[in-house]
Order: C-alpha cells, then structure tokens, then sequence
C-alpha cells in the first residue's frame, strides 16, 4: 500500500490572459455522441440511483461502458456567453467533453475559480442543488452538510508496483485542479485523490467518471467517506477553524478587531493600555496582585493627586454626565429605585423574638 504524500501538483492555469482571450472550442458536432439505452433490469426506474430498481445484478458498474468524450482542458477551454451575462457556473457538458456549443454556450467552459465565490452553498460548481445526505453509493451530487475534498477511485488495473499506480493517477487527475493528497491501496485497484478546493473535486468527478487511464479499464469515481483518522480529523478541523477565521477578519474593520484584542488583553490582565500605548507587564507579580495594586493607587490619587487615565476620557465621562443630566431633567428627577416584592415584609418580626 503506498500512503506517501507527494508535492501538491499545480494545476493548470485556466484563467491566464490567452483562456480568456480566445473563443471556447466545439467539442464534439451535434449528434456525434450516441446515446446508449440501460437495458432493462427491473419495472421502475429510480430516478435518484440512475438504475432500474428490482435488478438482481450484485454490481451495477458492470454493466457501465466506457466514457465515449473526454475534455481536454487546454484546448477546449475559452469565453463563453458566460462572461457576458455573469453566469457564475461551469458547464457539466464541457467537463464530460461533449458540449457541442463552444463559446455560444451560456456556461462558464473553464476549470472553477476557487477564489470566486459560488453564488449558492448549497449548489455545486454546475449549478445542481445538493442533498441533505450522500446517497448509499456515495454517487450523485454530494451533501451541503460537509465539504468533501475526496474522490474515490475504484476498478483501477494495476500493472505495477505501488508508486507507479500513484503517478499514473496523479498524471490523469492533475489537470483539474492541485492535488493535496493522494493515497493508493495497492493490490486492491483503489485510490483517494484529495484536492485542495472542493470545486475542483466536483469538477475531477464528472471529468473522469467512466474514463479509463492507462490500462484501458472503467473508472467508478465516487465521493469518499469521512476518513476515521483522528489526526487527520484534527488537521480538518484546524484547516475549517483558520478558514473561518480568515473570512471573518476580513468582513470586519481593523480597528474593530484591534479594539476587541484590547478589550481582551485587559479582561486577562495581561497587559494595560494607557493613551494607546502598551505598558510592559510586570514579571514579578501576579496580574490579580496587580489590579489591586493599581486599585489602591488610583484610591489615593483621587484625594490629592491627578486622575489617572482610563479607558474612557475626560471628554466622554462628560458627556455622559451631561446626557444623565438631560435625562433627569426631561423625566422630573433621577430613575426611582424598583421596590421589590419583599420589601413589605421588613416590619413583621419573627415570632422567636419574643
């Protein structure tokens, strides 16, 4: 079994000046592709699972038959209608390679632009509404509920050691977007391609669904299970933690986040902020000591000395008296303390007084 992680592959770069600049190429003329019937294998046919429900066939992928187009990235991708009208999403033909429309089709026919947000969370990088959850055979569109970066890869013909396994499937898996991991089980025809971003995922599954590599064998491209390893459990949830983190720092002012890190450096005592500048902390006492300390003196400096700066300036807590002043003369005297409910209760005695 090879598990050795090899440099992230670059992808291609699809969104250069020369993509862009010239028109999307016809990938196949109009009814060059034949469309093959499923024979019948049961009397209803499951729109969610793409079969014929009631066949007693043990493994529906054989009767699967090889991908009849493949896209190839470098020469059919171009403009579209797409970057006139703002449409947003790839289109699922192109990344099959069998989009006879080029540039007049209304899809984007490029690989997906991870930096450019999808308009839709809940949609894939064509524009098809994912589910709640996985379907039993990991097939169709995917879950909104988790981002899969995973693809497996099964019915892989082995003709060599475990490392030549992995470079024929990173050579044929590359060119839709930068490999982060891959992991080949050998002797088993099963690998796990991870991505760095998840359109790119969903692009490689349409691309090489039912393609054949090097060994003239049919690919079953499917979405991946949760992989159990807790550390890379832990490695997931840091990665999701320092994504969160960057997008909310981003939305927010500067000077917000400064002031929230202040607020909380002196909730922690760890250090005191006068005018704006940093004190040093004190090494030899404890924060608590400390704010006892700083207690006490600004006590003593109120009797003779000057105040000493806080949070707040002069100018604020004046003008907070003012509006209180305002206030109470609006309302006809300072706020009434609130009787509570007890309070009628003080002038009886217990009767052990007696």
């Amino acid at each position: 079994m090879s598990d050795e992680e090899g440099p992230a592959t670059p992808p291609v770069n699809l969104q250069s000046t020369d993509k862009q600049s010239r028109p999307a190429r016809k990938q196949v003329k109009p009814g060059q592709v034949t469309k093959n019937e499923v024979a019948q294998t049961g009397k209803e046919y499951n729109i969610w699972y793409n079969k014929w429900a009631g066949g007693d066939r043990e493994d529906n992928y054989s009767n699967k038959v090889k991908s009849q187009t493949l896209c190839d990235i470098r020469k059919d991708s171009g403009w579209t209608r797409a970057q006139k009208t703002g449409m947003k999403y790839c289109c699922l033909y192109f990344a099959r390679g069998c989009c006879p429309y080029g540039y007049e089709c209304n899809y984007i026919h490029m690989l997906p632009d991870p930096m450019q947000a999808l308009p839709e969370n809940a949609k894939d990088c064509f524009g098809r509404d994912k589910f709640a959850d996985y379907r039993d055979d990991m097939g169709g569109v995917g879950s909104f509920q988790r981002e899969n970066r995973t693809l497996y890869i099964g019915r892989i013909k082995e003709t060599g050691p475990g490392p030549e396994t992995e470079e024929i499937v990173r050579r044929h898996f590359a060119p839709w977007g930068e490999i982060d991991r891959l992991r080949v089980l050998q002797y088993r025809g099963v690998a796990f391609v991870t991505y760095i971003h998840e359109v790119h995922a969903q692009f490689a599954r349409e691309a090489m669904a039912c393609q054949s590599m090097d060994n003239d064998e049919i690919l079953n491209v499917r979405w991946a299970t949760e992989d159990p390893n807790p550390t890379t459990k832990v490695i997931e949830k840091r990665r999701l933690e320092e994504i969160g983190t960057a997008v909310i720092s981003s939305k927010l002012d500067p000077r917000m986040v400064d002031a929230m890190r202040t607020i909380r450096s002196l909730e922690e005592g760890e250090e005191d902020i006068v005018d704006g500048v940093d004190s040093v902390d004190v090494e030899a006492e404890p924060p608590n000591k400390r704010r006892r300390m700083e207690g006490t003196s600004s006590s003593d400096e109120g009797e003779g000395g000057p105040p000493k700066p806080g949070l707040l300036s002069e100018e604020t807590l004046q003008g907070i008296k003012s509006l209180a002043e305002m206030r109470n003369k609006r309302m006809g005297g300072p706020p009434r303390p609130v009787k509570s409910g007890l309070t009628s209760l003080a002038a009886y005695g217990s009767d052990e007084d007696d």
